[in-house]
């Protein structure tokens, strides 16, 4: 088919996908995420809800929504589709998955110099390759990044009643009652609540899928000579991690393991953090930020108890993932025998945390995250507390 009738083909395509996905509830960071102007580059993880986004920010305007990885759309055809439907009076595109475009960053940049006062957004996988030209792009468009669900977010789709953003986890006092049925909605919030999906039912099932179109198409593009060997070396690491005791992986034994050399195995694992799968925490004072020393833990917590379930990880990955999300660094402690974690706050006070259950003993630390507890104590901390900073 010629251009023109492609832009009328997307056309009924974006209309069959936006309804059902309207229909559902939203999650209220898209609801509420206000005006982003008109130059736009939405990253996150699967599922987060970046098409969501598109959608809701698409409907009843005159802005055509498709994916660059449409079977129909040829690798170097995104520019003269984008050309067509401004020529017949379209005032914006969206295009998802744009890393599937050829030349992507160019392809935007093009995009935004011939089309200045057109609104284009484009959406894309949290990876190496579209970061690494971000930078070119960034006086153009704004890069915005869509995170995990936090736990206020669930509070809010499952009851409808909206909780203050905890600003400082070290101060807080919940203006509210912390009673058994909202400890029971953290408890559910562990096992469904970092995306969206559970709306619709099958989180477990529509999670592991997320997680095999990120090992099985994101990645692989991302790394060209990747093959059937790494591939399931990642899934081995994901399945270790769901049930190690100690959150470290020994490169040594997994080059040896599986025949791959050590700059290859690094570039997989980083790989597999820029894609959402894995979060690596660098030991506090490492200045080389030597792979041996760091943590490493699923970033999205969920995968835990889909996967197998170490229950201490799970709290770690989780106080991980809280502190990133709120804008502070976080790094593993140099002596695990004084805590667990150090966190830069933002007002740029360092903090020793030690993370563990409801009986967790303080050890060295400043502050020690206890799960399963209802009210924070002096230098005492709620896990649910720590999710609901962002």
């Amino acid at each position: 088919m010629n251009t023109a009738e492609l832009v009328r083909a997307l056309e009924i395509t974006m209309h069959r996908k936006m309804q059902p996905i309207l229909n559902n509830p939203i999650r209220p960071y898209i609801e509420n995420i206000g005006d982003l102007g008109r130059h736009n580059i939405l990253m996150g993880p699967r599922g987060t809800g970046k098409t969501t986004l598109m959608f809701q920010e698409a409907q009843n305007r005159k802005i055509l929504y498709f994916s660059a990885d449409d079977i129909r759309i040829p690798p170097d055809g995104v520019y003269d589709i984008v050309e067509e439907a401004f020529g017949i009076g379209y005032e914006g595109v969206f295009i998802d998955e744009v890393h599937n475009a050829a030349d992507w960053d160019r392809l935007l940049k093009t995009l935004y110099d011939n089309y200045i006062d057109k609104m284009i957004w484009a959406s894309g996988s949290s990876s190496l390759r579209v970061r690494s030209g971000i930078g070119e792009t960034a006086r153009r468009y704004l890069d915005r990044e869509i995170p995990l669900m936090s736990f206020r977010e669930y509070l809010e789709m499952k009851t409808g009643v909206r909780y203050k953003n905890v600003e400082d986890p070290f101060t807080y006092t919940p203006d509210f009652s912390v009673d058994s049925m909202f400890l029971s909605h953290f408890e559910s919030y562990k096992r469904e609540g970092f995306l969206p999906l559970f709306v619709t039912g099958n989180y477990d099932m529509r999670l592991l899928d997320c997680v095999e179109k990120i090992i099985g198409m994101d990645i692989p593009f991302f790394i060209p000579e990747l093959n059937g060997k790494h591939i399931k070396l990642m899934r081995d690491v994901l399945r270790f991690l769901s049930t190690s005791n100690i959150p470290r992986i020994k490169t040594s034994g997994l080059t040896s393991q599986w025949g791959i050399s050590y700059d290859k195995l690094i570039q997989l694992l980083y790989v597999m953090e820029s894609t959402g799968l894995i979060s690596i925490v660098p030991a506090e004072g490492d200045p080389n930020e030597r792979f041996s020393k760091s943590k490493v833990f699923l970033t999205n917590p969920s995968l835990y108890f889909l996967l197998g379930s170490n229950e201490g990880n799970f709290r770690e990955a989780l106080t991980v993932l809280s502190f990133t999300s709120a804008g502070m660094e976080i790094r593993s402690s140099a002596k695990e025998e004084d805590g667990d974690f150090t966190v830069t706050t933002k007002a740029g006070d360092k903090v020793l945390l030690e993370v563990g259950g409801k009986s967790k003993a303080f050890k060295a630390s400043d502050f020690v995250i206890r799960d399963k507890i209802d009210y924070p104590a002096p230098h005492v901390i709620p896990l649910w507390v720590l999710a609901m900073m962002w």
